[in-house]
């Protein structure tokens, strides 16, 4: 069952390390899939991961969907692209949105993943429904501890002291549902090993011919096949 994750909150701007206007959240979504692995997306088009992102003591999403409409509950004052910069080192091209928040808001995310912290931000490892893997970093926080839920199934995620992967995880989960199957490569060898033997034992058959015997075109030919 997924689970609560803590990642940190937002700090106060006195104690931030990136250039800042004032309080408040930076999120990125970098997909580690694909032909945009590595790359950083407009988190808007990422609702449906956004939407597990909780503010605030009474956690209320970030995000979230009515109907076939979507609505940010608190207001973005910088969004995805092209920008004027808004402070002295503050970049031209903003490679996430900004949520208008107060000092101190606890942030949790709501799922699978594991959370590291960072100097200045927190990264989180998480998947989407269909298992795709993604980092969500939250900036301008006070980061919170390491802490994992559950299998994210992302193969990258860092792994804490006495825990296991999330693909080991996984794969014990998969042998309790469906008991431990072969894979292709256990069958390709199964038969691979079977031809041998009967090849094996058709080349045997043909040299403990008796003397008196003779070899036929056919069997030459199987022998040297």
């Amino acid at each position: 069952m997924a689970g609560l994750i803590p990642v940190g909150a937002v700090v106060d701007p006195s104690r931030d390390i990136f250039p800042t206007t004032g309080a408040h959240l930076d999120v990125r979504v970098i997909p580690q899939f694909g032909s945009q692995k590595g790359k950083k997306i407009d988190p808007k088009t990422a609702r449906t991961l956004l939407q597990n992102v909780l503010i605030g003591k009474d956690k209320t999403p970030l995000v979230q969907q009515q109907g076939q409409d979507w609505r940010w509950n608190f207001p973005i004052t910088s969004g995805y692209g092209k920008r004027a910069a808004p402070t002295a080192g503050a970049s031209t091209f903003h490679q996430g949105i900004d949520v208008s928040l107060g000092a101190g808001t606890p942030l949790a995310y709501k799922g699978y993943g594991t959370y590291r912290p960072d100097q200045g931000y927190g990264s989180l490892m998480t998947a989407d429904a269909q298992g795709n893997p993604y980092e969500i970093r939250f900036l301008h926080t006070e980061p919170g501890q390491k802490a994992a839920v559950g299998s994210s199934t992302v193969p990258t995620a860092p792994q804490l002291p006495g825990t296991k992967t999330p693909d080991q995880n996984t794969d014990e989960l998969m042998k309790q549902l469906v008991g431990t199957q072969p894979t292709m490569k256990d069958i390709l060898l199964s038969r691979a090993l079977g031809q041998a033997l009967e090849r094996r034992q058709e080349m045997e058959s043909l040299i403990n011919l008796p003397q008196a015997g003779f070899i036929t075109p056919q069997q030459a030919m199987q022998m040297f096949a």
